[in-house]
C-alpha cells in the first residue's frame, strides 16, 4: 500500500507554484496525496512569513499535522522556515526543515528520510549567497484553468516593511529557455492561460543586487522580450503578467506589450501608500505622481485596461492628513480593483522597528475608509462593460451556471440557459445547449454582458 502525503501551501502564488512541484515530486516517488485534514504518513507545509500572523498561521499548520498524526512526518519549508532557523518553536513542530533553495529535493529528502530512519534534518543555508535560481518545472496543474510559471525568485528591493528579500534571497532569474520549455508542455497538456509569477518579476533578468534601473529608466526589455517569445507558443491564448513595479511601466514597454496577440490589459502595479512621505518611509522608490503618470501611459495606450493595486494602511507614524493625502490620490488613479491591507508589524523589518506605531482601531477604520472607495471604484469599472462582449476563460461550472475571468481579470457568471454566449472552439451545435458529460472549463466563451451586480461582477443572463 502506498504510503500517503498531504500538503499545504500557504501565501503567494510562488508558494503555490513550487507547491505544485512537489506534488508531482511526491507521485512521482510513490506517494499517495490526500488532503491536509486527513490522516497521512507524511505532512508538507510550505510557510509565509510576510508577517507575524502568517509565521503563527504557519506554525499553527505544523502542529496540527502532528495532531492529526502523531506519528506522521512533519516537513517544513518556504519563507517562515528560513527566517526562523533560531526559532526553537520551529524545531519543536517539524522533523525535517528545508531552505527555499533546496525545494526541489524535498522528495528525494523524504525518500532518504523513510529508507534510512536517519535523525531529524536540518537543510537551510545563506539564502542571501545564492546566485542561481533553483532550477525546475512544472508539468501539470491539478484542479486549475490557469497555469502559474516563476520566471524569478528574490527580491533587491528592501522595502522597510518587507522580510522578504531576507526570507527569498537577491533575484535569480531562470533562463529563457527553461521558461520557454516549461510552457510548450503546459500548452500541450490543453493550457490556455499563463500567469507569470516570481516574487519580483519586473526584475527578471537582473542580478544579485543589480536595481532593474538602467539609465535613470528601468530595464523592461528581459520580460518584455520574455512574453513576446511566449507568445509564439501553440495553444497559449494568454498570457498575465502578476505584479509588478510601477518604475518598469514606460511608454515603450506598454506599447510593446499592446504588439503581443496574448497579452491581457491587467497590470497589479503595487502603490502600497498615496502619499509621499509616507511612501518615503516606506523605502518605495517613486512619487505618487510618478504612479500616476504610468497609469496615465497604461491608459493612452489600452483601452479601458483594468489597473489593479495594493496598499497598506496604518503604516508608522501616518497622520490623518497623510492617510487622506493617500485617499485622494487613491480615487485619482481609479483603480479596477485594490487589495487593502492593515499593516501589520514584523520582527526584523526597518518598519517594526519605527515609532509612532498605530492602534488596531485606527488601522480598522481606515481600511473600512479604503474598503468603500474601493467598492465604488471596481463598480465603476465594472459598468463599462455592460453590453459589451468579452472573452472568459471558464473555470467553473454550478448547475446552470457557469464562471470565469475575462482578460482584464474581471469575473463573470454566465447563465446556460438565458446568458448570451458563444465558444469560438467549440463546434457551432454544441454552443446552445450543453450536454451533462461536456465540460467547457478551460474553454474560453465570448459572452455578452448584461447587468453588473452590487459587488462588481459582470453577468450575462
Amino acid at each position: 500500500m502506498a504510503l500517503k502525503a498531504a500538503l499545504l501551501s500557504l501565501g503567494c502564488k510562488v508558494n503555490s507554484y513550487e507547491t505544485e512541484k512537489i506534488r508531482e515530486d511526491m507521485i512521482l516517488a510513490g506517494f499517495e496525496i490526500v488532503d491536509f485534514t486527513e490522516k497521512a504518513d507524511v505532512y508538507i507545509v510550505n510557510t509565509c512569513s510576510v508577517t507575524n500572523i502568517a509565521d503563527r498561521k504557519s506554525r499553527q499548520m505544523l502542529h496540527k499535522a502532528k495532531s492529526i498524526n502523531p506519528k506522521a512526518l512533519v516537513v517544513a519549508t518556504g519563507c517562515y522556515v528560513q527566517t526562523a532557523e533560531k526559532d526553537e518553536r520551529l524545531n519543536d513542530a517539524a522533523d525535517i526543515i528545508i531552505g527555499n533553495n533546496h525545494k526541489g529535493s524535498i522528495a528525494e529528502t523524504i525518500m532518504a528520510h523513510i529508507s534510512s530512519a536517519a535523525d531529524d534534518i536540518n537543510l537551510l543555508d545563506d539564502i542571501a549567497k545564492e546566485c542561481e535560481v533553483e532550477n525546475f518545472s512544472i508539468n501539470d496543474y491539478s484542479e486549475r484553468s490557469r497555469a502559474f510559471v516563476r520566471i524569478e525568485d528574490g527580491c533587491n528591493q528592501f522595502c522597510s516593511y518587507c522580510i522578504i528579500p531576507y526570507a527569498r534571497g537577491r533575484v535569480r532569474s531562470r533562463s529563457e529557455e527553461d521558461i520557454i520549455s516549461e510552457v510548450k508542455v503546459l500548452a500541450e497538456k490543453g493550457f490556455k492561460e499563463i500567469v507569470i509569477t516570481g516574487i519580483h518579476i519586473s526584475s527578471y533578468g537582473m542580478k544579485n543586487y543589480e536595481s532593474g534601473l538602467k539609465n535613470e529608466e528601468w530595464d523592461s526589455k528581459p520580460l518584455l522580450k520574455l512574453v513576446q517569445e511566449l507568445d509564439k507558443i501553440k495553444g497559449i491564448e494568454r498570457i498575465r503578467l502578476g505584479s509588478l513595479e510601477p518604475r518598469i511601466i514606460s511608454r515603450e514597454f506598454a506599447v510593446g506589450l499592446k504588439e503581443i496577440k496574448s497579452f491581457c490589459p491587467h497590470f497589479h502595479l503595487s502603490l502600497q501608500s498615496g502619499c509621499d512621505s509616507v511612501l518615503k518611509r516606506m523605502n518605495r522608490h517613486y512619487t505618487a505622481e510618478d504612479f500616476l503618470e504610468r497609469c496615465r501611459i497604461l491608459r493612452e495606450v489600452f483601452d479601458d485596461p483594468a489597473i489593479t493595486t495594493d496598499v497598506i494602511v496604518g503604516f508608522p507614524s501616518e497622520t490623518e492628513e497623510e492617510f487622506k493625502e493617500s485617499a485622494d490620490m487613491l480615487k485619482q488613479a481609479a483603480f479596477s480593483k485594490m487589495h487593502i491591507f492593515k499593516y501589520s508589524r514584523r520582527k526584523g523589518t526597518v518598519a517594526d522597528r519605527m515609532p509612532g506605531q498605530l492602534t488596531e482601531k485606527v488601522k480598522h477604520e481606515r481600511s473600512l475608509v479604503l474598503q468603500e472607495l474601493d467598492n465604488k471604484m471596481h463598480f465603476d469599472y465594472a459598468s463599462h462593460f455592460k453590453g459589451k462582449t468579452v472573452k472568459v476563460l471558464i473555470e467553473e461550472e454550478d448547475g446552470d451556471e457557469m464562471s470565469g475571468l475575462t482578460e482584464r481579470y474581471m469575473n463573470v457568471k454566465i447563465s446556460k440557459n438565458t446568458g448570451v454566449f458563444r465558444f469560438p472552439d467549440v463546434p457551432n451545435d454544441m454552443n446552445t445547449e450543453l450536454s451533462a458529460d461536456n465540460s467547457y472549463i478551460n474553454h474560453i466563451a465570448e459572452v455578452k454582458i448584461t447587468d453588473v451586480s452590487e459587488d462588481g461582477i459582470l453577468i450575462s443572463k
